[in-house]
């Protein structure tokens, strides 16, 4: 026996799709039954966003994003204090995320916002080797498991092992230079390795900023070659190579980097530094280009450059930059944001709003932070309107507030469909409760009067007596707004006769009952209950002395005449029964106030 099945899949949201599987595998015995088998499979981007450090990464860029959109303007570009404020303040987001997630994918992402920031947002009043050095003590902790592993593997009395000048290769290549010296202090004091430390510690990156600073930065090179030359390092070949890396000696350089460091680009501020310390941007590109063919070597695979984020950034390719960055979208959307704040150019403009539609469609389908993914629906102007109008209108609203919340956008934003949407799901959601007062509160915000009638209808025909006197929305109707809508009024004024019956007031009864018969558009349903009740009050009439006017009770006779004519193919025979009583006794108490000369009015 085979299984021969074949797959049917049914969308159930943006995030979701629930398969149905039908199988041929039937027993002999049960040969007219179908198997089914109905499987959900979450989408990838659902499954990411259940993660709460990962939720908490969207709120806190969101919480950045909704600061800059507010201080920003879309005819005037960001100013440089403004941008590298919104930037640090990002990143301190995607490094929190990497020091809780312990991801390196996050410390990716920090460093390449960093070094954009330290390229293209910054004052651009220091040197871009200056720039380079600071950026790699920020984003590049890799270096901090390579120092315990190196101080750790320090024993007395004994030569340092390959761990130890492993640690302090990694640190000196990644400009760190002041754990290196610690490093080497560990090993005792000796004229090598003082020798070599001096040297270290006469390096000031702040000098160079300064061109008039320029012949310090030689002094430097000049004093370890010189302490080469002078064999003040004696046979240490280990503190001998660090001098010739630190001299730019490309062999050393190629065949180090590449042994210590993961990455080219981790490689390249020490690069800058010891090939040209003062090298201006247009620079910056050909040493980065030496750096990364010293580091991955001349034969790579084709359309590699093209594919290297960091490689995109430096060279200023922003279209490959952008699609690189693109499947990353909580980088994408807020770095691509504040560049096309920062330079209002059109085609950034394109291309944040491409990454941000993208990025708040996955959001708002993800019910716990769809508020975030409205917010940049929002910022995207008319066309992030329209799909936020359609993302509403497929959103499982959870609660009361989420339903006032999508309510207060609908309004701020002219949304109608998704207003109506919000109105008409909260009210039958009520009705099907039998919650009868927060369904017609919902109702009445449709402002629709074909919703609003129809929740009226099914408030009176599934409703109780004490459960309509109890209807809370009703106090705080304005007169006029209920006399709006004849459900409406029959309801309010219904509402109050209740409360009156129930009160024991006979002639506020009286009052409000007559009118309730004559109102317009009463539901037929009500009209034996209120029969019956004015058939009551008429007999008690001789008891209470209850004032019936003649005006009163002839538009009363004259209403009963005209419903018995218009009813009549409708009503059952108990029900005319009951009109045809009433109106004999109406027109009793007529012909006998008039026997008495009771007034008119």
């Amino acid at each position: 026996m085979t299984d021969i099945g074949r797959e049917y899949g049914i969308a159930v949201s943006d995030s979701s799709t629930v398969f149905a599987y039908l199988s041929d595998k039937k027993s002999p015995s049960k040969k007219d039954e179908v198997n089914i088998v109905l499987v959900e499979k979450v989408s990838q981007s659902r499954q990411i966003l259940a993660t709460p450090n990962l939720r908490r990464l969207i709120i806190e860029m969101y919480s950045v994003f909704d600061r800059c959109e507010k201080n920003s303007s879309r005819d005037k570009p960001l100013d440089t204090a403004s941008c590298c404020t919104f930037s640090r303040a990002y990143r301190s987001v995607l490094y929190n995320a990497a020091v809780s997630h312990s991801s390196s994918d996050f410390m990716t992402d920090f460093a390449l916002w960093s070094l954009y920031e330290k390229l293209w947002f910054g004052r651009g009043d220091s040197s871009i080797c200056s720039d380079l050095i600071s950026w790699a003590n920020e984003p590049f902790t890799f270096f901090r498991d390579a120092t315990e592993r190196a101080a750790e593997s320090v024993e007395p009395n004994k030569a340092p092992e390959e761990d130890f000048w492993k640690g302090v290769a990694i640190n000196l290549l990644s400009c760190n230079f002041s754990d290196c010296r610690e490093l080497l202090g560990l090993l005792g004091k000796s004229p090598e390795y003082d020798a070599f430390i001096n040297v270290l510690s006469s390096f000031k990156p702040d000098d160079l900023s300064d061109e008039a600073l320029k012949d310090t930065v030689n002094e430097w090179k000049e004093l370890m070659q010189e302490n080469l030359i002078n064999r003040k390092y004696g046979n240490n070949e280990n503190l001998k190579y660090l001098a010739k890396l630190l001299l730019g000696e490309e062999r050393y350089l190629a065949s180090m980097a590449p042994r210590v460091l993961a990455h080219w680009w981790q490689f390249l501020p020490f690069y800058v530094l010891v090939r040209n310390p003062f090298a201006k941007y247009q620079e910056l590109i050909d040493l980065a280009d030496e750096c990364r063919t010293i580091f991955v070597g001349v034969e790579e695979d084709e359309g590699a450059r093209e594919n290297d984020v960091f490689w995109c950034l430096i060279s200023k390719n922003d279209i490959n930059f952008q699609q690189l960055i693109s499947s990353n979208p909580w980088l994408a959307v807020h770095l691509v944001d504040l560049i096309q704040k920062a330079t209002l150019n059109p085609e950034f403009e394109e291309m944040r709003k491409m990454h941000m539609l993208d990025y708040a469609s996955a959001l708002i389908s993800h019910s716990p932070l769809w508020e975030i993914g409205a917010g940049y629906l929002i910022s995207c102007g008319t066309e992030g309107l329209l799909r936020l109008d359609a993302h509403i209108e497929g959103l499982h609203i959870e609660d009361d507030e989420m339903a006032e919340q999508l309510l207060d956008i609908c309004e701020d934003y002219q949304l109608k469909d998704s207003k109506n949407c919000v109105t008409n799901t909260m009210t039958f959601r009520y009705l099907k409760q039998n919650e009868w007062s927060a369904a017609l509160a919902w109702a009445l915000k449709t402002g629709s009067k074909k919703t609003i009638d129809w929740t009226v209808s099914r408030i009176i025909s599934g409703g109780s007596k004490e459960e309509l006197a109890a209807l809370r929305v009703l106090e705080s109707i304005a007169t006029h707004s209920v006399l709006s809508l004849p459900s409406l009024t029959f309801l309010y004024a219904y509402q109050h006769f209740i409360k009156m019956m129930h009160n024991g007031n006979v002639i506020g009864c009286v009052q409000h009952l007559i009118p309730l018969i004559m109102m317009p558009d009463v539901p037929t349903q009500y009209y034996y209950d209120l029969f019956d009740y004015m058939i009551t009050i008429i007999k008690e009439d001789s008891r209470s002395g209850i004032p019936f006017s003649k005006q009163v009770l002839y538009e009363l006779s004259t209403f009963l005449s005209t419903f018995s004519l218009d009813k009549e193919k409708e009503l059952n025979e108990c029900y005319m029964k009951k009109v045809k009583t009433l109106k004999k006794m109406v027109l009793l108490k007529l012909a006998d106030s008039i026997a008495k000369g009771l007034p008119l009015a």
